[in-house]
């Protein structure tokens, strides 16, 4: 079926009214404007249309770009202000919101970057990713102006090339004869180009991206795979490296530069008609379903009266394979969930995100730790410092074709979600001071080749490190700038920082051994399960609906005291390190102790969280540790966390001088401590989890 410019025009008339009238009354006559088209809402209005669109793309949204100009003059006479509009002819359709599928088309609209293939030249999809590279905004010309040598008539043609081809150069199709409409036909056929004037031609912004396969949706162990997307007019320079995108366009053939003597070689692109660029925090992590979020408020109304059990059940299920490490498991919920970010009246940001470095001997789970992290992060990049450069990390100056564009390192890549470091130590110092910036203002300001611009990395850093070469002679258990080959800048800026080490202990070791070797027997019986405890599903879901469910905490004034009382005491402390007890250090109590109420479900934070927070960064302490914790290895899933919780409370309680507080807090009995120097009692593995409850 045929569509005209009328019929199309009264469709997008009624599609797009609100989108039009902005276009109408917009104050710049010459520039670029998009129109968005929602094609459901064009399904709706007419399924015919909608179908031909599909079915040849490139010729249906020229015609649909055409009939803008008749939609904008149906749309401004019905309106009540049309003296002050103007019919914009530079405006765009900007067509989304594709369906995975139209009858009677099997193959679905919406395919992933690494299945697009030949089968897709000249369909129209919607493809996401993340911006690997951005190239320069290139002018390109559109149109241009040509004059018949015979009878001098001048005529406008349009850019044969439309940019997604790889060919940024002028190629016209001139007509056969002259198309002058005089009395007397001119049978002219010599034609050339006019360049007299400033309208002799029409140039538009050109941009050409590189859009990788989004890190979180691919298999395990297989290569991310990318595709050119082109970008003009108004959508060029509208994403930057590092940002998520969703892209609809057509799919294009893009043929490499011939040479003689040389094979003919192209590739796959896709001429974007419009591109969202999904900025939002935490924008990879999808919310839970509502049945699942209503499944965590019965776990949290179950638990009201022990919540510490019911965290610890949470705690259990993160890397169940590995004994213990109580604190570890507790760092790595708060790393994930985070804090809340603020900015204040005159502008400075504060970040939310909470960065954590491992320091351990070979053989502690220390990257076992991190690789699940890595699986329960919505977004998450794992890279290793072992020959990673500065410009790894952060973003690097290519240059393609005599021109320089910014590719984006792990830390872009990782925004909003979590970046890996393994063997952090090796990373070269000068490269090591590059991402100062990027971890305490989340920015990167970058200046190459010509281009200066910023990025964004909102990430969580999580690090993994062996200890200096003699660090811990003669059972030193110092943690900080002498265990580590790092600075102070770059160590201040962690939040929290464990210790790992291997220590002969002939308890500890019997437990250890027993766990592996039961492990390995259950694995053996595929009819029996080893654990239960909650699925990585299952966490990387509580760990969105945490956030989304507690976006701003208050604070409570017992809390305030409590996170003020143990700063002045480590700047008091005649053995503090330097390195941690900066200002750093009462902005990272706030940002663990917001972490863990909304580990808990909770809406402010309240003592229980501040000494919680308090306990965490206590044990990365050198020798002016509150309760002597120094090896976070050796820590245990207590058997009664709430009745532990509240002789340990009264223990920092009393260190730290609030005596009309510990008063208060002492209801039950005053014996009892930490057996065996840290958190005591049984792993915390066995019937914890959602099946035990009836979830």
């Amino acid at each position: 079926m045929e569509f005209d410019e009328q019929t199309a025009g009264a469709a997008l008339a009624t599609c797009c009214q609100q989108e039009l009238e902005a276009v109408l009354l917009a104050a710049e006559l010459d520039d670029h404007y998009g129109v968005l088209l929602d094609f459901i809402t064009l399904l709706h209005e007419n399924a015919q249309l909608a179908a031909a669109t599909i079915a040849n793309p490139q010729h249906m949204l020229q015609l649909l770009e055409d009939a803008l100009l008749t939609a904008q003059d149906t749309v401004m006479q019905q309106h009540p202000h049309r003296q002050t509009m103007a019919v914009k002819p530079n405006a765009h359709v900007r067509l989304h919101n594709l369906p995975y599928s139209m009858d009677p088309d099997p193959n679905p609209l919406n395919p992933s970057i690494s299945s697009i293939g030949s089968a897709h030249l000249g369909k129209l999809v919607t493809i996401s990713g993340t911006v690997l590279k951005a190239g320069p905004v290139k002018m390109f010309e559109a149109q241009k102006v040509f004059m018949c040598n015979k009878c001098k008539h001048r005529f406008l043609l349009k850019n044969s090339s439309d940019g997604s081809d790889g060919n940024s150069s002028s190629n016209y199709d001139l007509p056969m004869e002259c198309p002058s409409q005089g009395p007397r036909p001119c049978m002219g056929t010599n034609f050339r180009p006019v360049d007299d004037g400033p309208g002799s031609a029409c140039y538009t912004n050109h941009q050409e991206l590189r859009v990788q396969q989004q890190l979180q949706c691919l298999e395990p162990g297989s290569v991310p795979a990318s595709i050119s997307v082109v970008l003009q007019d108004e959508l060029a320079d509208s994403c930057q490296p590092g940002d998520d995108v969703e892209v609809t366009g057509i799919v294009r053939a893009q043929w490499r530069p011939l040479f003689p003597g040389a094979r003919c070689d192209g590739t796959l692109a896709v001429k974007a008609c419009q591109v969202r660029s999904i900025n939002s925090r935490h924008r990879a992590a999808a919310p839970p379903p509502e049945g699942l979020q209503e499944q965590f408020r019965d776990f949290w109304a179950f638990h009201a009266a022990c919540p510490l059990k019911g965290r610890n059940k949470i705690l259990a299920s993160i890397c169940p394979q590995i004994y213990g490490l109580f604190l570890v498991k507790l760092a790595v919920a708060l790393t994930l969930i985070g804090g809340c970010p603020r900015r204040d009246d005159s502008g400075a940001h504060i970040r939310g995100e909470v960065h954590m470095l491992l320091i351990g001997d070979p053989g502690t789970g220390k990257s076992q730790v991190m690789k699940f992290a890595a699986r329960m992060a919505p977004r998450a990049v794992v890279t290793t410092g072992r020959g990673t450069t500065g410009a790894g990390l952060t973003v690097s100056a290519m240059k393609e074709g005599g021109a320089w564009s910014l590719e984006a390192g792990a830390l872009v890549l990782a925004d909003g979600g979590l970046c890996c470091i393994d063997e952090f130590e090796c990373i070269r110092e000068a490269d090591r001071a590059m991402i100062h910036e990027a971890m305490e203002q989340q920015t990167l300001h970058i200046a190459k080749a010509g281009m200066v611009t910023t990025l964004s990395t909102r990430t969580s850093v999580l690090g993994v490190t062996n200890p200096a070469k003699g660090a811990f002679k003669h059972g030193s258990n110092c943690a900080g700038v002498a265990a580590t080959s790092l600075s102070g800048p770059l160590l201040s800026r962690f939040d929290i920082v464990l210790l790992l080490l291997d220590q002969h202990e002939p308890t500890w070791d019997k437990i250890v051994s027993d766990h592996v070797l039961t492990t390995h027997q259950q694995a053996q019986q595929p009819f029996v399960r080893a654990l239960h405890g909650w699925s990585v599903d299952e966490l990387r879901s509580y760990v969105a609906w945490a956030k989304a469910a507690c976006p701003n905490l208050t604070m409570s004034t017992e809390a305030e005291q409590v996170l003020l009382a143990y700063y002045q005491s480590q700047r008091r402390a005649e053995q503090r390190s330097q390195a941690r007890t900066t200002i750093r250090m009462l902005e990272s109590l706030v940002r663990v102790s917001q972490a863990h109420a909304r580990l808990c479900a909770r809406s402010a934070v309240t003592l229980q969280d501040a000494v919680m927070a308090v306990l965490v960064l206590d044990s990365s302490m050198c020798g002016s540790s509150l309760l002597g914790w120094s090896n976070a290895l050796h820590t245990h899933f207590p058997e009664d966390p709430d009745a532990e919780y509240e002789q340990l409370e009264r223990l920092v309680l009393a260190g730290l001088g609030l005596q009309e507080m510990v008063s208060a807090a002492a209801g039950g009995d005053d014996g009892g401590g930490v057996a065996g120097g840290g958190y005591g009692g049984n792993d915390g593995n066995d019937g914890f989890g959602l099946g035990s409850q009836g979830w």
